[in-house]
């Protein structure tokens, strides 16, 4: 577990993040909020739950070729979150209770936060 500003945020799998999810709503939690952060090749995604003051942050880095699946069956609200970071991020979720298709948010550029992996071939670079 790192702390970011007294705020625990714990590195999963995201294989192991919808376990979690599941377990955190039968013991009573809700869904604060889901975010991402776009970097080279990846996201960073980190996902909140809190209880009475509790809160809960689970953090994954999630390839930008791979697919999460939707915690929309598990917290109904997490529908509008998952096509948020869909949409803005290009996040690859899968399953959504309700997929909006990209038509989410007014924007003219399609995923406008998402990074690409910038490949530079040995022909392409200046010697120096």
């Amino acid at each position: 577990m790192n702390n970011y500003n007294d705020f625990a945020i714990t590195k999963v799998t995201k294989n192991e993040l919808y376990n979690i999810m599941q377990k955190k709503y039968e013991d009573g939690y809700r869904l604060s909020q889901i975010c991402s952060v776009a970097f080279e090749g990846y996201n960073e995604v980190i996902y909140s739950v809190n209880k009475e003051y509790l809160m809960e942050n689970y953090k994954i880095d999630l390839p930008i070729d791979e697919e999460i699946k939707s915690f929309s069956d598990i917290f109904p609200a997490a529908t509008l979150y998952e096509n948020e970071i869909k949409e803005l991020w290009g996040v690859k979720v899968v399953g959504m209770s309700i997929d909006y298709h990209n038509k989410f948010y007014r924007i003219k550029e399609e995923t406008p936060f998402k990074k690409q992996i910038t490949v530079i071939k040995k022909e392409d670079k200046k010697d120096e």
